[in-house]
């Protein structure tokens, strides 16, 4: 089982959720450690950060699905040019604590606004 954990687009009800509509939904309310920023383009981007929070949703997602979100996410592993970095980490749930993949900037240019309350549908309503 693979476990991703989507705070942006992927998420339930977002544009491209339909990437891994068919996966199983571990948790729809979960949380990370990682601060949330707009990019400006319509899509958040988060990094590492103990002292944040970014909400978002847990899935078991199947090697295809993976290879799909790495291509939505310009990641290539070992590459030196990625948009994101897919790293484990832990997933704080309902149903107790998870590592999960996700994907954090790698690109510096991406973080325009901090997003301070982590949760990028929220914001994305005002």
């Amino acid at each position: 089982m693979i476990k991703v954990f989507v705070y942006g687009t992927l998420r339930k009800e977002e544009k491209n959720h339909r990437l891994i509509e068919s996966a199983m939904c571990i948790s729809e309310n979960c949380w990370t450690e990682g601060k949330l920023y707009d990019t400006g383009y319509g899509y958040p981007a988060m990094t590492q950060s103990s002292s944040d929070k970014t909400y978002g949703e847990l899935y078991s997602v199947t090697d295809n699905e993976l290879i799909q979100l790495d291509l939505l996410e310009g990641y290539t592993v070992g590459g030196k040019d990625n948009l994101y970095e897919r790293i484990e980490q832990t997933v704080y749930t309902d149903k107790g604590n998870l590592v999960a993949y996700m994907y954090i900037a790698n690109k510096k240019n991406l973080l325009k606004k901090e997003i301070s309350n982590g949760d990028w549908k929220e914001y994305s309503l005002i």
